[in-house]
């Protein structure tokens, strides 16, 4: 896990020099630490611990955190070598502090979150965050929350001098002479005078990392010290390499060499695995990797892990001899290790110890980024992908891993570390081999799938656009590649409100998966799901409900994931509803939201849009109270978890906003109405059939606070909008016409109403059908209109039979039916709809 209460103490001193003064000793740096972070204005300012690699701030921090446990709530290790890693290791403290798990809401969202928690101090006040390792500020800065005095704590190891300009800085130095004696007495168990452990750390440089793998190594192998010594002076005395830090003693290359060396002669696999491990990152690499890879991994590897003894030998030997750190199922080598490891091997062999790191990766990580049983094993591979070269890599199996990893940072929400990384791979290997190679393709797929996510249609729709043409063009039509950038341009269609276009596309679609896959098939049950959203959006509900119940039929009997079985349910519910079986669409609802709060929990994102989608029908039903807690507990829930700008909130406002109106909450509901108005251009555009509905929703309620001209101003503007974006006879544009009707009668323009009333009516009979709702709510209308301009007989003629029909349909009882008996005029609105 990148973020976790952080690794077990064992722990060594270190000499910090202060700004007011040195002193010696581990436990006065603790208590002086301690100090500075309980008292004065520093106690409300990160501490940063700062220093060369090797000198023990980290194991500083982990004894610290030991040794005053009893002071916090809650302790949380952020390791934050990678800047792109630290918003998935806070996210993952969500779920400690009660909230919503990165899981289920994104990682950007459970970060926010726990940034919030922790700055309000709910539910616990006294909190220590820890980032390990962190480079220069502004790679975490937005990342750290704002702690209020005598509450929660900030604490940063850092080699970079650059914190002291925004932390209250304490300096970590090495050992002082007489801790670098009394650490060796200790390590090697008296086995070392204190004349002979004075020698050691002056050729050592006192650096403790340098210190504890000489310790180990005189434990490991029985060499005195005198003899440790002599080897050391025979070693030759080079830098790591033409970039090491002047800092560093030169003779801590002989130092390790010498570990090595003795390594090598106590167990030869153990050298040849940890020089494959230098070519991973400096964060842990799982230990089950190398029991994974098995008899897969390289020539080198393959004699070693493909025995379960020597294995297990070979990676026990490293961490003996202190040239690794084991914890959780992990091996941690330190970044300086790495650095001398590969400068101590020529070009050729780097080459063939890359291969075998690469080989290790490839083999032994999961492979399918969709089954969310295996994003554990994703999120611990995370940081390895670019060191072991998959920017640089021209390998086929590498480059597949690298764009499995990008999908699995999609699935889980962490859209920031996706695009980031599909981008670098999608840009180099353009560079190596060309725009129209396979993985580059792949890759732009990947990322235009995470921009059409994040709101980014028209950079989602052209780069889509540029890869279908070059996938179709050197693929040929009938690759898989081919087909999934096909169903990514459909949707690409949808969320720009081009649903006419994406309907044809999706047919054509369809009609390819039918031919390759058969009609069952994963691949044709995607592509026959996006068709039958085309078909809702275009309004031909009956071809989308007969679409989604041929999906949700064959997915309920095979394997599908739970996502995509949620994503059928509610997409038939939504047209079932639109259709205008409300009563089915109820039951659907029901049993799709229970299955996601049950398989997904009640705040991943795919449950609350089953949450919006039992609202609306609820309120349509007339069950208004029901509907106004479910949209509000759903609208609540986004909120929290996404912000007020992101297009799942909107809708859901949506959703709120109209069931205030019909709650008879006029103006709590045009204070909603208004903001979605607001928001909608931003996230879509201005001629968005979307916007422009929702301005319609916003019209109707003008009328009910009075501002009849207003209303109607609006009315007529979004209905010719419509008609032009969509069409004269499209759901959205008729829902329009009947408000706008009843605008007119509103205004004693009678005649003009009973005119569009009956256009209106005559439209939607042969849209919906006799018996829709809507079309009876229309048809009551009319019956309003004509008896205001002396048609009574006809009047009482359509209003005997729609009465009649409200009775069989939704029963006499009904709030519509009820305000159509008593000559009532009913308004209709838009509910967000699926896309």
């Amino acid at each position: 896990m990148p973020g976790s209460p952080g690794p077990e103490p064992r722990v060594w001193g270190s000499r910090i020099p202060l700004r007011n003064g040195n002193f010696t000793g581990r436990q006065e740096a603790l208590r002086e630490l301690r100090r500075q972070m309980s008292e004065g204005t520093t106690a409300i300012l990160p501490q940063a611990l700062r220093g060369m690699g090797g000198v023990g701030k980290t194991q500083l921090v982990i004894e610290y955190a030991h040794r005053f446990k009893g002071e916090y709530d809650v302790v949380w290790w952020v390791a934050s070598d990678i800047p792109l890693l630290v918003p998935g290791a806070l996210g993952a403290m969500a779920e400690r502090l009660g909230l919503p798990s990165a899981r289920s809401v994104g990682i950007d969202e459970a970060c926010r979150s726990v940034l919030d928690a922790l700055r309000r101090g709910d539910p616990y006040p006294r909190w220590l965050l820890i980032f390990d390792n962190a480079n220069k500020p502004s790679d975490i800065e937005a990342h750290i929350p704002e702690p209020r005095a005598g509450q929660g704590h900030v604490l940063i190891t850092s080699r970079n001098p650059e914190w002291s300009s925004v932390a209250s800085t304490v300096v970590v130095d090495v050992f002082d002479r007489s801790e670098s004696v009394e650490f060796l007495g200790k390590r090697v168990r008296d086995r070392i005078t204190d004349a002979e452990a004075g020698q050691l750390a002056e050729r050592l440089g006192d650096l403790p990392l340098a210190l504890e793998q000489a310790g180990a190594l005189q434990l490991q192998t029985g060499i005195s010290s005198e003899e440790y010594l002599e080897l050391l002076d025979q070693q030759p005395v080079e830098t790591l390499s033409a970039n090491q830090p002047t800092a560093y003693p030169s003779s801590m290359s002989s130092a390790w060499r010498l570990s090595i060396t003795k390594l090598e002669e106590y167990l030869p696999p153990s050298l040849q695995l940890l020089r494959c491990m230098a070519f991973f990152g400096p964060e842990p690499i799982p230990i089950d990797l190398f029991r994974w890879s098995g008899r897969s991994a390289g020539p080198i590897l393959s004699p070693t892990l493909s025995n379960p003894v020597l294995r297990t030998r070979a990676i026990g030997a490293i961490g003996n001899f202190a040239l690794g750190k084991i914890d959780d199922r992990a091996i941690q080598i330190h970044r300086l290790v790495q650095m001398l490891l590969r400068a101590d091997l020529d070009p050729k062999e780097q080459e063939e110890y890359q291969e075998e790191a690469m080989l290790l990766l490839t083999t032994g990580a999961p492979a399918n980024p969709e089954d969310d049983e295996l994003w554990g094993r994703f999120s611990r591979l995370v940081p390895h992908v670019v060191p072991v070269g998959a920017v640089e890599s021209e390998d086929p199996r590498l480059r597949d891993f690298a764009l499995n990893l990008v999908r699995y940072l999609y699935n889980i929400g962490d859209l920031g570390s996706a695009r980031s990384f599909v981008t670098q791979f999608r840009d180099r290997w353009r560079e190596l081999s060309g725009p129209d190679d396979f993985h580059v393709l792949s890759a732009e797929r990947h990322l235009g799938n995470i921009l059409r996510q994040s709101g980014r249609y028209q950079e989602a729709f052209d780069i889509d656009s540029s890869a279908l043409e070059r996938a179709r063009r050197v693929l040929g039509a009938d690759d898989e590649l081919v087909h999934l950038l096909i169903n990514s341009y459909g949707a690409d269609y949808r969320s720009m409100g081009r649903f006419s276009e994406a309907q044809r596309h999706d047919e054509e679609s369809r009609d390819l998966h039918v031919a390759k896959y058969g009609d069952t098939a994963p691949q044709t049950l995607r592509a026959l799901n996006n068709l039958a959203l085309d078909y809702a959006l275009m309004s031909r509900y009956a071809e989308a409900v007969e679409l989604q119940n041929f999906v949700v039929a064959a997915r309920s009997t095979s394997s599908e994931a739970k996502v995509e079985v949620l994503i059928s349910m509610g997409g038939l519910g939504q047209a079932v509803r639109l259709s205008g079986d409300y009563r089915s669409a109820f039951d659907l609802g029901v049993e799709a939201y229970e299955y996601g709060k049950a398989e997904l929990g009640p705040d991943h994102f795919r449950t609350l849009r089953a949450g919006i989608d039992l609202a609306i029908v609820q309120r349509r039903l007339g069950t208004v109270e029901e509907a106004l807690d479910l949209a509000r507990d759903v609208h609540s829930r986004y909120l929290s978890l996404f912000g007020p700008a992101h297009a799942d909130t909107v809708a859901a406002v949506t959703c709120l906003a109209n069931a205030l109106r019909t709650s008879g909450d006029v103006e709590g509901s045009h204070a909603l109405a208004d903001e979605v108005v607001r928001r909608l251009p931003v996230i879509f555009n201005p001629d968005h059939p979307f916007t422009l509905a929702s301005r319609g929703n916003l019209a109707l309620l003008e009328r009910a606070r009075g501002n009849v001209d207003l209303a109607l101003a609006m009315n007529e503007e979004v209905l010719a909008r419509l008609s032009d974006v969509l069409n004269r006879d499209h759901h959205y544009a008729l829902t329009v016409a009947v408000n706008l009707a009843n605008d007119l009668f509103e205004l004693g323009r009678f005649e003009e109403s009973a005119e569009l009333d009956r256009d209106t009516l005559s439209r939607l009979k042969t849209l919906l059908g006799d018996d829709h709702p809507m079309t009876l709510g229309s048809a009551a209308n009319l019956v309003s209109s004509l008896r205001s301009i002396g048609g009574n007989d006809e009047a009482d003629a359509l209003s005997q039979a729609t009465l009649a029909a409200y009775d069989r349909i939704l029963t006499n009882r009904h709030p519509d039916a009820v305000l159509a008996a008593e000559g009532g005029r009913l308004d209709f609105d838009f509910d967000p709809p699926r896309y």
